[in-house]
């Protein structure tokens, strides 16, 4: 056993699972035994090939990976083993943990990979902090939210809403610019999506639930009044209509924690 070229090996193994390089991949792919056994949590890969495959190129988790701070090797008994912290992210592993086995010949010939989340589940029927903090501050963050809904003849239709906006603990509220479009829509089907999306942290969070026109006048300036200033300055309040969304359920994550609100009763 030579402790110099194990740890070489596991160097290699991580650049290529870290990274996603073709090279990176082919240079640790010499570390590797042909009966080698990778492990990721409880699945299993057997073989040369399947391990190779794991760390060439890009898999839905190498985003994170690349963001990740990963610590020299550590030798341990027979065993190498590396423990990277990930950086914040809403869907991934906060942390990821391999141990790395060998043969006679310090060829890698298992590999256990722990992923770990971290992040809080948040069950609950009203809308988390973080959850509201993140609707509230999306346009802002150029993260407005997409809206779907079905039109009066059936017909889907996707929109940007940068008014949208925290009404109550289990409420959106949307300011809506005239009354035709998404404003008549609900009045004939009230089911209502909305997707909040922000790549660089990999948070998302859908809602569901049913929308209204509220009418009364106390409502609609609130909703307008706190819709953020650009959305107010595109026109007067005395203009569009308060849409009004009772959330049935809203599941996501985000570094923050994660969160899935079902409507109470």
């Amino acid at each position: 056993m030579t402790i110099q070229n194990r740890i070489e090996a596991a160097e290699a193994y991580v650049k290529a699972l870290s990274t996603g390089d073709s090279a990176a991949a082919q240079a640790a792919a010499r570390h590797l035994a042909k009966d080698i056994v990778v492990q990721v949590g409880p699945r299993t890969f057997d073989g040369y090939e399947e391990a190779l495959k794991r760390i060439t190129g890009v898999w839905p988790l190498t985003p994170v990976y690349r963001k990740g701070t990963w610590p020299a090797p550590q030798v341990q008994g027979d065993r190498v083993t590396v423990n990277a912290n990930m950086a914040p992210v809403g869907a991934g592993p906060t942390a990821v943990n391999l141990s790395f086995s060998f043969n006679d010949a310090d060829q890698i010939t298992l590999v256990e990979q722990e992923n770990l989340v971290t992040q809080p589940m948040n069950e609950t029927d009203k809308l988390p902090d973080f959850v509201k903090t993140r609707i509230n501050n999306a346009l802002a963050n150029d993260t407005p939210l997409s809206v779907s809904y079905v039109d009066e003849s059936g017909r889907p239709h996707l929109s940007l809403r940068g008014s949208t906006q925290v009404f109550s603990d289990s409420q959106l509220a949307i300011w809506v610019r005239g009354q035709t479009g998404l404003a008549a829509a609900v009045q004939k089907n009230p089911n209502i999506s909305l997707l909040y999306r922000d790549n660089p942290t990999r948070s998302t969070l859908i809602f569901m639930g049913r929308a209204h026109i509220d009418p009364r006048e106390e409502v609609r300036r609130k909703v307008f009044q706190t819709a953020p200033e650009v959305e107010q300055n595109h026109e007067t309040w005395t203009t569009g209509v308060a849409v009004i969304i009772d959330l049935d359920q809203v599941d996501g994550a985000t570094p923050e924690g994660r969160v899935k609100m079902r409507r109470a009763g």
